[in-house]
């Protein structure tokens, strides 16, 4: 399979993602912003930033030009953070054509205007795209992915003919992609579940063990639900792979940057100082702010997030948020 790929964005992901596709045959082409990452790539064939120890296959090619990474492409794969994908799809406005099919992994919502990332994206590229355009989804590390670890994921599109040509490119055995109709359901997931993970962080990180964090993990699941009925998703999605498969993934791993910045939180850091410490934005900080004003504006009740948010922006502290969950009135389980 020679078919041109570009993936946008040089990070660990979108390179985890150009590894994958460059093994099953792909010419692939990956976009980095900065012109000095994209030489240091091409020279050693390695992200030493972003995604150590893993070679890239000579059918990678990397450019920071962007027109040069979209020309010819029959598939755009847009895996910018969240915070930037406003201005990067303004940018493919005028380079992405009506026929290439555009996919985005990225997670998370727009601050300013709560948009998610395929609003974006259509926004920007204009009619011909409108509702088309996709979302991968998942418990989808990139240190596992790029390494050919088994992996599950899904492919999200309101055009179920675009899905099911996105799910024929990207898979290949060691990576099984499902589709889904629910663009609206499997963005939001991918958003909440960065703030999960900083709430079992920060449980992980005071030493309470498993049953506080099944307990968070499990009653996340009840906020997501609740936020998905108000904004025109389906509550069924939590228990997929972009809801429960994501959150189980993020709240666990050793390669959450998430969980492992609520760990720190809770052992004292403060919020700068851990979006300092790392190359890589913590997502699951901007999208805190950005559920809490979206949970606020539609009504929903979302106790954990809010507490979350406390700790980060309200100077509460962890072992206060938890109080606050556990003295909370009494009610029943049901989700709805």
């Amino acid at each position: 399979m020679s078919e041109p790929i570009c993936v946008l964005n040089a990070g660990g992901w979108g390179t985890a993602l150009s590894v994958l596709l460059a093994a099953k045959g792909c010419q692939v082409r990956l976009w980095a912003r900065r012109p000095e990452l994209a030489q240091r790539i091409a020279a050693i064939r390695e992200n030493p930033d972003y995604l150590p120890g893993v070679s890239l296959p000579y059918n990678i090619h990397i450019t920071s030009d962007l027109r040069e990474a979209v020309a010819g492409a029959s598939v755009v794969v847009v895996a910018s953070i969240s915070r930037f994908m406003r201005s990067l799809a303004e940018q493919l406005g005028p380079v992405v054509s009506a026929e290439q099919l555009v996919i985005h992994g990225s997670k998370g919502l727009d601050e300013e205007t709560l948009m998610r990332c395929s609003e974006m994206l259509e926004a920007a590229l204009g009619p011909a795209h409108r509702g088309r355009v996709a979302a991968l989804s998942g418990p989808n590390h990139a240190e596992e992915v790029s390494r050919g670890v088994p992996t599950a994921t899904v492919v999200a599109c309101r055009d179920e003919e675009v899905a099911r040509r996105l799910q024929e490119v990207l898979a290949t055995p060691t990576f099984r992609v499902y589709t889904n109709r629910d663009l609206v359901g499997v963005e939001l997931c991918g958003a909440v579940k960065n703030v999960v993970a900083l709430a079992a962080g920060m449980s992980d990180g005071l030493g309470y063990g498993d049953n506080a964090k099944a307990a968070l993990i499990t009653r996340s699941l009840a906020e997501i639900a609740r936020l998905m009925a108000a904004v025109g998703g389906q509550p069924s999605t939590v228990a997929g792979l972009a809801g429960i498969g994501d959150i189980i993934a993020t709240c666990t791993s050793r390669h959450s940057r998430n969980r492992a910045a609520g760990e720190a939180i809770a052992r004292g850091r403060d919020v700068v100082q851990v979006q300092a410490s790392s190359p890589m934005v913590v997502e699951g900080i901007p999208a805190t702010r950005a559920i809490m004003k979206l949970a606020r504006l539609k009504g929903v009740e979302m106790p954990i997030t809010r507490q979350v948010h406390a700790v980060l922006f309200e100077g509460v502290t962890p072992q206060q948020g938890l109080a606050q969950l556990m003295t909370r009135e009494f009610t029943s389980e049901p989700w709805m």
